[in-house]
Formats: structure tokens, C-alpha cells, sequence
């Protein structure tokens, strides 16, 4: 598991960052705080420390400002979280016949300053819904133009044995689009299923809503 807290923010921003709320903080320390504490009769003492507050701040804009201005200028990243609906194109052979077919298909990402979890699942043709895949590694990068980010992933699904199939691992190559509030995945997948291994591609995913809740 990658313990990188900072993995997702701007080396170039985030070192200027600390440094400016630090020294602000120090001034407030040093000369704002007891000039309030003696105007309202309490300890000096009852204030958090300059460090306290740095912390509680970091906290706040992992968990739930990291999204919106100033604070989305810290990052690298771009916000992909919200649930992703298309298809999922699939193939395996079986004693040496191609077998192929489409499911619906839901991913959802959730996403902090500091993470990105993507939990997947399909819905079958009689309307029951698959174990989920949920990925225990993750890796982005921008692509080539600067203009879009690649997710690679492994994932872990636990199986079902009322479907007929076990545990298994896979890896998802995922592209992430923006244009506008238009936001697109698109890639292919493989696992080490048994006793077939299975591959395929994810196909007009489309962002949706915001809406994280699993149906798991």
C-alpha cells in the first residue's frame, strides 16, 4: 500500500504553501492570540499550537477542500471522483472457443487530496449484481499532451459462489477525459480468473453524478 500522503500535490506548491501558512500562523501565535486572550479573559494557553493548526488544516483540505479554489491549485490531480456508468466488453476462452458479451457496467471512484479508490461492478442479464473489484494499488500519470491522466490499477474481487466463480485478481488500464463537465473513462482490463482467464475493454463510461453509494 503506498503511504505517499503527498503524492498528489505540487512539489512546487505545497513546500511555499506550508511555509506561508506556518509563518501566518506563527504572527497569530506570538502577537494576535494573547492580544484576544486578555481582551476576553482566558488563558493563552487554551489555544492550539501553531503546529495543531497546521495539521488541522492539511486534514480539512485532504478530506474535503482539496476540490475547490485556492486550494485545487496544490494538486496535480484533477478531481475524478462521481460514478461512472457504461459497458463492460468481455472475452475468455473456453476449451478453445471465444466467448464474448456486454454487461452494464459502474465504477466508482472516491477520491481525497491524499487517495483515489475505485470500486467496480456489473449488472447481470437478470439483474443481479456481480461481487465487486476494488483496487488495492493504484498509479497515475498524465498523458503525453499534458491533457488527460492514465490510471493503472490492481484489483481484488472476492468472487461469488453462487455465480461459479472465485477469487481473483486483475489490472485495469483506465483513460480519464475532461471536456467541460463532460467526464469520460475509457481502457481494458484482464484478470487471472480460473478456470478462465478473462479480458476486455470498458466502453462509454460516463460520468454521472456524485453519488458514491455502492449497491454492495
Amino acid at each position: 500500500m503506498d503511504k505517499n500522503y503527498f503524492k498528489y500535490y505540487q512539489p512546487g506548491a505545497i513546500i511555499p504553501f506550508l511555509l506561508i501558512i506556518g509563518t501566518l500562523l506563527s504572527y497569530l501565535t506570538a502577537y494576535l492570540i494573547p492580544l484576544i486572550t486578555d481582551s476576553i479573559n482566558i488563558s493563552y494557553y487554551q489555544f492550539p499550537s501553531t503546529t495543531i493548526m497546521i495539521g488541522g488544516l492539511i486534514y480539512c483540505i485532504d478530506k474535503w477542500w482539496w476540490k475547490y479554489p485556492p486550494f485545487r491549485w496544490l494538486f496535480w490531480i484533477d478531481d475524478l471522483s462521481g460514478r461512472y456508468e457504461g459497458l463492460l466488453c468481455y472475452q475468455y476462452q473456453d476449451n478453445g472457443t471465444l466467448k464474448s458479451g456486454e454487461l452494464e457496467l459502474i465504477k466508482i471512484i472516491s477520491q481525497t487530496g491524499s487517495s483515489i479508490h475505485i470500486s467496480s461492478f456489473v449488472k447481470q442479464q437478470n439483474g443481479t449484481l456481480s461481487s465487486p473489484s476494488i483496487n488495492k494499488s493504484m498509479y497515475i500519470e498524465k498523458t503525453q499532451d499534458d491533457q488527460h491522466f492514465n490510471l493503472i490499477y490492481n484489483y481484488l474481487n472476492q468472487g461469488s459462489t453462487q455465480q461459479g466463480f472465485p477469487l481473483h485478481f486483475g489490472t485495469g488500464i483506465v483513460k480519464f477525459i475532461k471536456e467541460g463537465n463532460t467526464k469520460v473513462l475509457s481502457g481494458h482490463y484482464f484478470t487471472d480468473r480460473t478456470p478462465f482467464q478473462t479480458r476486455g475493454e470498458f466502453k462509454n463510461l460516463k460520468w454521472v453524478s456524485n453519488n458514491k453509494t455502492h449497491e454492495f
